[in-house]
């Protein structure tokens, strides 16, 4: 029997298993026939609750109630985690911060009315995705504009009240590789002017009717351009597979460009094609949307035409972030010019006494999971080696060098476990897997933290070494804000002074209240409010029969956490500054200076 290996948010290949915790009815099908939000938005709609938005879910947390209904709860404390390190009494009067950021993850900007879409796909009984239609994906740019306005509240961390120095988006940008999601996403985290729309005036998805009952006029007035608020802060690009990806599996050829850009969009698909692509998602991938076209009983519609709606390749996925506001930067968010020249979409920074490595784990060959090509594995070990002063070679023998010791952080957009596809491009080689790059980082001790994105879902693992070798490290996922929650986090890597190190992460609901009824408009000049859409899209979101109640962590710990670990080495010790960790205060400085700390 195969190997069984989970790929979640993906299309299903024969002896992979997609393990999924949702229902196994499509959405569309469900929607057809019901409301979805009911009478819950139509109260909240006319009902206002005076209770302060909270700062972050320290302070208050939104609970779902049996009924479907949203409410505050008391806030949650942070969970003290000592699976790596124990914690030492008496170290919140001598710690010391190293660096504070956000941690966004898979924003994934959605053009609904793209002909490239498959919506049809969660016809599929059993299941087959559950990434491919959310009753509320007309409200993405809503949705995602929340979360920016939110992180803009919180603008120091919550325990050493250091300003937060960046933020960082683990990948999915766009939702399916498309320019206009891309510059949508690039677009409202500069606070420049979107309109959501694509192809002709108006919605042309494949909804037949407002998923909110009390809200008839809420697809077309999603519809509406609007302006929103900029991010404060210097933020750092990760490329995910949404972002190079058709659907985030297939990858995009001749074919896919010219429906793309074209005027018909599959609505339904026949029996026969249906019970074909349900049997063998494979072959979905392997000949893209031609067979679905050619069949007889295929449904579609015409709708308007939109050359933005292109795919891009790695090289303009990359272009495009050079082509954003100077403030707040920096030019290219993290990518440089030798990644512009060659198209590759790894890199690292410096701040300070951290380093930021920056993984490209999307496969060319295709489908959702990730893994990592070797000259990039190889590039990986030699900045490890240039900040770690003593590590383990491949032979198993320590290794001591004179080379600055610096903390590393590593990104990515798939966590470990999801880097488990081998497949490789054409002319490509060896693709290398979770399980080699975890081999990989613990070979370092200054590894302390990995951070990703993917699975829509928070989680917080330790990652000990089985030979122990070095001390472990933590691994961090944040969900996403078109995900019920819809949160992310704040994350402060922290010198407890004592031997030890802390991370700490501290969990926030985006800007939109729970009662559409209480969103002040941020920018009423515009004519839309953006934070009452993202609140009607978190109570749709909330009532998704395919909603996964993991989203939000599976206890406590993967959300308000703080994460012990034995220091690597003496972070007492003076870091000399390098051309990119004074490149990164001079930006920070700009900001400060420009009133957006």
């Amino acid at each position: 029997m195969p190997e069984k290996i989970a790929l979640k948010g993906s299309l299903e290949r024969p002896g992979w298993q997609t393990e999924s915790r949702r229902a196994t009815f499509g959405r569309r099908r469900f929607l057809r026939g019901l409301g979805v939000t009911a009478a819950g938005v139509l109260f909240t709609m006319a009902c206002r609750d005076d209770r302060r938005h909270p700062l972050t879910t320290l302070e208050g947390t939104i609970s779902l109630g049996d009924d479907g209904s949203l409410a505050y709860l008391p806030g949650e404390p942070y969970v003290v985690r000592t699976d790596l390190a124990e914690a030492q009494a008496g170290r919140e009067t001598s710690r010391r911060s190293l660096l504070a950021f956000h941690h966004f993850s898979d924003f994934r900007i959605v053009d609904e009315e793209s002909p490239l879409r498959s919506e049809w796909v969660e016809s599929c009984s059993p299941t087959i995705t559950t990434d491919a239609f959310r009753p509320h994906e007309t409200l993405s740019l809503q949705a995602a504009a929340a979360m920016i306005a939110e992180a803009d509240r919180i603008d120091r961390s919550a325990i050493t009240g250091r300003p937060v120095d960046f933020a960082l988006h683990t990948g999915n940008a766009a939702d399916n590789a498309q320019f206009n999601e891309l510059r949508w996403f690039l677009d409202l985290m500069d606070g420049k002017q979107v309109n959501p729309d694509s192809g002709r005036p108006g919605y042309e998805g494949v909804q037949e009717h407002s998923p909110a009952d009390a809200y008839d006029s809420l697809l077309e007035d999603a519809q509406a351009a609007f302006s929103p608020q900029a991010l404060r802060f210097p933020w750092y690009a990760v490329v995910g597979n949404r972002d190079l990806l058709s659907q985030g599996n297939f990858p995009p050829d001749e074919g896919a460009r010219t429906i793309a850009g074209g005027s018909l969009k599959v609505i339904d698909v026949g029996p026969e094609v249906l019970d074909e692509v349900c049997r063998d998602p494979e072959g979905l991938v392997q000949t893209q949307p031609h067979a679905v076209l050619s069949d007889s009983d295929t449904v579609q519609r015409s709708i308007g035409a939109d050359g933005d709606r292109r795919p891009l390749s790695r090289s303009e996925w990359i272009e495009e972030h050079f082509h954003t506001e100077a403030v707040p930067g920096p030019p290219g968010h993290g990518f440089s010019e030798a990644n512009r020249k060659d198209g590759t979409a790894y890199y690292a920074v410096d701040f300070g006494p951290v380093s930021l490595i920056v993984l490209d784990s999307t496969n060319p060959g295709g489908f959702s999971a990730g893994s990592i090509d070797a000259t990039q594995f190889a590039w990986l070990e030699e900045q490890l080696k240039a900040h770690n002063a003593r590590h383990i070679d491949r032979d198993g023998k320590a290794v001591t060098t004179d080379v600055q010791d610096r903390v590393i952080v590593i990104a990515s957009h798939h966590s470990s476990a999801a880097m488990n596809n081998p497949f490789s491009a054409p002319d490509q080689g060896e693709r290398i897997r979770g399980p080699q790059l975890e081999e990989l980082l613990h070979r370092f001790p200054n590894v302390v933290l990995h951070v990703a994105g993917h699975g829509l879902e928070h989680g917080v693992t330790p990652k000990a070494d089985p030979q122990r070798r070095t001390s472990g490290y933590w691994e961090v996922s944040t969900g996403s804000p078109l995900e019920f929650p819809m949160q992310s986090r704040l994350l402060e890597i922290i010198d407890n002074g004592d031997g030890t190190m802390s991370i700490s992460s501290t969990v926030y609901d985006s800007a939109a209240p729970i009662n559409p009824g209480d969103a002040d408009d941020p920018t009423p000049e515009d004519g839309v409010n953006q934070l009452l859409l993202a609140s009607v899209a978190r109570q749709v979101s909330a009532r998704d029969p395919q909603r996964n109640p993991a989203a939000g962590g599976t206890a406590p710990s993967d959300r308000n956490a703080e994460l012990l670990l034995p220091a690597p080495f003496d972070l007492g010790v003076p870091v000399a500054p390098t051309p990119t960790a004074a490149a990164n205060e001079r930006a920070s400085s700009r900001g400060a200076f420009r009133g957006l700390r």
